[in-house]
This record gives C-alpha cells, sequence and structure tokens, in this order.
C-alpha cells in the first residue's frame, strides 16, 4: 500500500499531472486515461486504486519521469514496455524490447489446448517461438504437462524462463534457443501436441506504429505471411501428434493447400484464426 501523504482542497497533484499528460496519448491509443493512470501506477510503485481515489503528492523527479514515458508512449512505443508485463490468461507476464507482447486471443488457442490435453490425457506438449512464454507457461501453470519450447531469440529464452520462474513451472517448462523444434529433435517422438502463434503477417502489411517496435522475427513470414507454415510441415512429420497454431484470418485457402486434412477454427469474435490438425486421434 502507498503510504505517502495526501492532499486536499485544490492541491490534486496527481491528477492534475494526469489530465496534463493524457492528451499526449490521444493519437496512440482509445484510453490515454488509463494508460497514463498505469504509466502514474508504475513510476510511484503505487496501487492503481490509491491512485485514482487519493489525491497523491508526487515529487518533481517522479513528475520528470512519467513526463518522459509519457511522451515515449506518445511515440507509439508500446504501453507494456513501459510497464513492463502484460497480463495473459490472469497472469502477469513479464515482457520488454525484443519479446513479442501476447495478445488476448491467443488465450483462447491455450484454452483450447487444455481442452484437448484432458480430453486426450496428454503429457508432453511443445511451443514453437514461445516469446514471453505466454502459451508454453501458462500451459504448464494450468495442466500437469510438460512443455518443450523453442525461439530463436535469447533475449525470449531468457525472459520466458523468468515468467517459468515467477509462476512456478521452472521443471516442466524447458526452453531452447532455436528453430522451429530443432533443440529437441531427440525428444520430437515424445511430443503428443504442438502449438504455436508464429509469424504470419505479410511482408508489406501495413501495421499499427506500436507493433513495429515489437520483433520483426515474431512478426512476419514472407510476402503472404505463409512461410512458417511452409517450413514447418515441409521439415517434420506430424503423424500420431495434434496441432494447434494461430493463423491470420484471411490465410485460410492458402493453407488448405499445404494441409488439406486441416481444420480452420473460428475465434469469438468470429474470424478464422487457428489452425487444427490432429493425427492422433484421427
Amino acid at each position: 500500500m502507498d503510504t505517502r501523504k495526501n492532499v486536499t482542497g485544490v492541491e490534486r497533484k496527481v491528477w492534475d499531472l494526469i489530465r496534463e499528460l493524457s492528451p499526449k496519448l490521444r493519437d496512440v491509443t482509445e484510453n490515454p486515461v488509463l494508460e497514463t493512470i498505469l504509466i502514474v501506477v508504475k513510476v510511484l510503485g503505487a496501487r492503481k486504486e490509491d491512485v485514482i481515489a487519493k489525491d497523491i503528492i508526487v515529487s518533481e523527479k517522479e513528475k520528470n519521469i512519467v513526463k518522459e514515458l509519457v511522451e515515449k508512449r506518445a511515440s507509439g512505443y508500446p504501453l507494456h514496455y513501459i510497464l513492463g508485463e502484460k497480463e495473459f490468461m490472469g497472469l502477469p507476464f513479464f515482457v520488454e524490447e525484443g519479446v513479442f507482447i501476447p495478445r488476448p486471443e491467443t488465450e483462447e488457442l491455450v484454452e483450447m489446448a487444455l481442452d484437448l490435453i484432458k480430453r486426450y490425457s496428454l503429457r508432453v506438449v511443445a511451443d514453437v517461438g514461445t516469446g514471453s512464454g505466454a502459451i508454453g507457461v501458462s500451459v504448464a501453470k494450468f495442466s500437469g504437462v510438460t512443455v518443450f519450447a523453442t525461439d530463436v531469440s535469447e533475449k525470449a529464452v531468457e525472459i520466458s524462463l523468468k515468467n517459468a520462474k515467477r509462476h512456478g513451472v521452472l521443471d516442466r517448462f524447458v526452453v531452447k534457443r532455436g528453430r522451429f523444434l530443432e533443440p529437441f529433435e531427440k525428444d520430437y517422438g515424445k511430443i503428443e501436441m504442438i502449438l504455436s502463434n508464429p509469424p504470419y503477417v505479410k511482408k508489406n502489411a501495413i501495421l499499427p506504429r506500436d507493433v513495429l517496435f515489437e520483433p520483426s522475427e515474431a512478426l512476419f513470414a514472407g510476402k503472404d505471411g505463409l512461410d512458417f507454415y511452409r517450413a514447418f510441415f515441409r521439415r517434420y512429420n506430424t503423424e500420431g501428434k495434434i496441432i494447434l497454431m494461430e493463423i491470420g484470418e484471411d490465410q485460410v485457402e492458402k493453407l488448405k493447400t499445404i494441409l488439406p486434412d486441416a481444420s480452420f477454427l473460428k475465434d469469438t469474435s468470429g474470424r478464422y484464426r487457428f489452425l487444427y490438425l490432429n493425427r492422433r486421434f484421427s
């Protein structure tokens, strides 16, 4: 709980600062006041509830730090890199520059995976391109499986390990740096289900400013956005395995030519979002 002295009357210091700075974020977010509050919370080390409900005094040094971070956010820099974490599946995940920020729609992939794990009593799952570890750590946290995770980024390996430790699954989350499942070639036969939120954005796609601050290798996958799927399924024999991967909503028809026996599932907003391939219990 924040113990700093409250003020009364017209001296509403923290809200003076929020009102002054929040308009700067109008071009980068639909919630400029909320994002400014979250930045203030980060700098002050206070609870959001206290910042909202109390008239907290902000020091000159703290004001300057908040202003600097709001200006940084106004440039398009991702909010969650500033905050240092992102909630996913109800869990806080460390994120920082160089690591892809997990999206809410990917929670649906995890929920599907957990259902499949329970239905088929699976014990070993792979997470290809783990990033922050959001998929693999969540799956390990909410089930009893062992997760083999990979990423080409050393930063992602480092951050995913921090998140595995944070959520108490280091004993069941094994992450190694490498492309696809190369680091686990000797263990490939043990893997029963493969999960991934791979890069699937077209090379010439126009993206929001904040997304462009995220690692390009986690986003772009060639001219049509399908390079990952072509390479992965060309390389790996997936007989006897369940595959669940995120896709772009406009990629279904082309993916059918790569994987004629795959199913394509919609997310809760009605958009095609997932590739599902059951070659284990078909």
